[in-house]
């Protein structure tokens, strides 16, 4: 599909939730480039879009490929804090660049994500479903900043939405507002929230307004409530209906995100193995579950050259049991691949989390480094002498820190560890059990 046919994007809340100091131009671009290489997201690094198509999607008429060019090299760089509003309780996103590199040479830009943000952008378990035509009303980055946020929590079933009462000092990061800008609450009101929720009112066919909540004589949290009103046209009603499938199951929502039409889609979830065809079951041994099975059709497609419809040839390939022995070669190669990138990632989270907590029992205790010391070998005890005291020697010398803080967790503080380890074998169990 070609980048002017994507009408919408499928954007996990955290991805929404982000500190904004980007600029209006840079956030309809990262939304336009994750829409882009959404269906690649699983099985590719790399994506390509047209230089000309991007400028097209994101409303940017001008000829100035340099400042395009700016503004790409521009998300490469920003690193940004993830999850603001902590809408999904189980991310722990932290902080990332929004993309890992971007290229552009004869009039394609080619670009890719960071792995493990990549990996967890695609088939989010909570997300926001958002228009491409309609970011590009917004004069204002922080019109639609705004946006993003109220209708992530937008119920598309009741027609309205609230979000959460926000902080201050949240709502100001979230719109990339610096600490010297709009000090009052009232400059902040009239010139940022008023302005926001006028141009969505105006822009989007739906309908937000913000309640107030003091702390003291000072308004200290805000909360935006969305709504869509009944008077909208029979078009745009459409519009919306297109883009409800918050209610659909899993495997119906991965198959309708892989080109199957909806209906289909919650059929074959429904439904699952009598799907396919009797003489086609697989033996109960080859997969661990349906969804596998499916992932496994949807990754034949995905690599199967000249589909005019994929949508349909997913939907035979779940029936008949279509196979394709090179495909799952690779596909099995893939997975472990990143499985071994997300280990890799999670022993090195483990592995910060451990240091911190022994360098936090170091300082509240600092016998425990004494005691440790004493059961050092010669040569790093000698690096001790150096300082004037063991403390001094942990802080400033990471040799010596490394051995002392291995003493300390298996010596010492194999208590105050434990959880932490517990929940990385946990994670680890988890992640080996999803191969397949």
């Amino acid at each position: 599909m070609k980048l002017t046919e994507i009408k919408e994007v499928i954007k996990a809340s955290p991805a929404i939730q982000i500190e904004s100091k980007i600029t209006l131009l840079q956030r309809r671009m990262w939304n336009v480039l994750l829409a882009n290489a959404y269906n690649e997201l699983p099985d590719k690094e790399i994506h390509h879009v047209s230089v000309s198509e991007l400028a097209e999607k994101i409303g940017f008429d001008s000829t100035n490929r340099v400042y395009l060019k700016e503004t790409l090299e521009a998300l490469v760089n920003f690193t940004v804090k993830w999850n603001v509003l902590e809408k999904d309780k189980e991310q722990e996103w932290g902080a990332a660049s929004l993309l890992a590199y971007a290229t552009i040479k004869n009039g394609i830009c080619t670009y890719g994500f960071p792995l493990p943000l990549r990996l967890k952008l695609y088939n989010p378990r909570i997300y926001a479903k958002l228009n491409l035509r309609l970011q590009n009303r917004f004069s204002s980055k922080h019109s639609l900043v705004l946006w993003e946020v109220c209708f992530d929590y937008f119920d598309i079933a009741r027609k309205q939405g609230e979000t959460p009462f926000i902080p201050i000092e949240t709502f100001r990061e979230l719109m990339g507002i610096e600490v010297d800008e709009y000090r009052t609450f009232k400059s902040l009101n009239q010139l940022i929230i008023k302005a926001a929720v006028k141009e969505i009112n105006k822009e989007t066919g739906y309908f937000v307004e913000v309640k107030q909540k003091r702390a003291g004589r000072k308004v200290a949290f805000l909360k935006f409530l969305i709504s869509r009103p009944p008077e909208i046209s029979s078009t745009m009603e459409t519009e919306l209906a297109d883009l409800n499938i918050h209610d659909l199951p899993p495997i119906a929502l991965e198959l309708v995100q892989a080109g199957v039409d909806k209906d289909a889609a919650r059929n074959i979830a429904n439904q699952q193995w009598e799907t396919v065809n009797t003489d086609a079951l697989p033996e109960s041994s080859t997969y661990p579950d349906f969804a596998a099975y499916v992932d496994e059709k949807i990754w034949i497609a995905r690599e199967t050259a000249d589909i005019k419809n994929i949508g349909g040839f997913i939907v035979q390939a779940i029936r008949k049991n279509y196979q394709d022995p090179e495909v799952q070669k690779q596909r099995s190669a893939k997975k472990e691949k990143e499985q071994q990138a997300l280990l890799e990632t999670l022993k090195a989270e483990r592995d910060e989390r451990v240091t911190v907590l022994l360098q936090q029992a170091a300082r509240e205790q600092p016998q425990l480094l004494e005691e440790a010391a004493d059961k050092l070998a010669p040569y790093p005890r000698q690096r001790i002498e150096d300082y004037n005291s063991v403390q001094e020697a942990y802080q400033n010398d990471i040799i010596v820190a490394a051995i002392l803080n291995d003493i300390l967790a298996e010596k010492f503080c194999q208590e105050l560890l434990a959880p932490v380890y517990q929940a990385y074998e946990d994670e680890k169990s988890r992640i080996l059990g999803e191969v397949g």
